[in-house]
């Protein structure tokens, strides 16, 4: 992975103008604007990655711990970026590797949130844990993310497998998750484990959730033929099939957006 393409990717994300969203004290807000600040957004407990200047001190002191009120016009577009580096990720037929395109799909998705004026937070999930970013403005945080992406890829190259479901980690990041931030998650979505498309589905009803689905040329347009696959001390013989990954998605409502590991990273239309 090259940490100067994801650097170079924020050439293709220029001002982006989200739809009914306000553009007063700080850009991208994810409220409308409803009257001069007088109206409440939320009132929550505080947790990490939350601006500390957003501290209630009357309502904390009530609860005995720190809350945070925020009102509309204070209210940032915020974006986590969730990018899979487990191993199944590490592998590809043609291109790039799956990882690799996970990581460039998501960085390009975060230089569009900070030229928009968001924020934009980082968690990679690795078979022997997590690494986070806590979401901040600006263009330094995504320098961060992107150098953060580029040296953990390179870390978990070299680390050994160890069988990690997907649901596993995800659950350990959605129960830190503000609500209201968007989710954006890269992933091949190799062994889900059980209980993903529930939690999926949940955490849809409190943040904007979708799937940056990686799929390698071998999914997506199989070649025809039988194949000899050696799996450990198994030698099999077998024809590759279309990944049915993206119609199961779709089956269960969950949003989804093909990124394909042979082709160059590019804006949606």
């Amino acid at each position: 992975m090259s940490l100067d393409r994801l650097v170079a990717l924020a050439g293709q994300a220029g001002p982006v103008t989200v739809a009914g969203l306000s553009h007063g004290r700080v850009a991208g807000l994810s409220g409308p604007r409803r009257g001069e600040g007088g109206d409440l957004y939320d009132l929550r407990p505080f947790i990490d990655g939350d601006d500390p200047r957003l501290v209630d001190p009357a309502a904390s002191a009530r609860s005995g711990r720190p809350q945070l009120r925020r009102r509309h016009e204070e209210v940032e577009r915020s974006v986590l970026l969730i990018v899979d580096f487990r191993a199944p990720m590490f592998w590809g037929t043609r291109g790039r590797f799956r990882s690799v395109a996970a990581a460039e799909a998501a960085a390009l998705e975060g230089w569009v949130c900070v030229r928009a004026g968001g924020r934009v937070g980082l968690a990679i999930i690795r078979d022997d844990g997590i690494d986070r970013l806590p979401a901040r403005p600006r263009e330094a945080a995504m320098l961060e993310i992107a150098g953060t992406l580029a040296r953990t890829h390179e870390e978990a190259m070299d680390a050994a497998p160890a069988a990690v479901s997907l649901s596993e980690r995800l659950g350990q990041i959605a129960g830190r998750l503000p609500s209201g931030m968007a989710v954006l998650l890269a992933t091949g979505l190799d062994d889900p484990g059980d209980g993903f498309f529930d939690m999926a589905t949940d955490l849809m009803r409190r943040n904007p959730f979708e799937i940056l689905l990686v799929q390698d040329a071998v999914e997506t347009a199989p070649p025809p033929g039988r194949f000899a696959a050696r799996i450990g001390d198994v030698l099999s013989r077998g024809r590759f099939g279309v990944s049915p990954t993206a119609a199961v998605l779709s089956e269960r409502g969950i949003a989804a957006r093909i990124v394909r590991a042979e082709a160059d990273e590019v804006l949606p239309v």
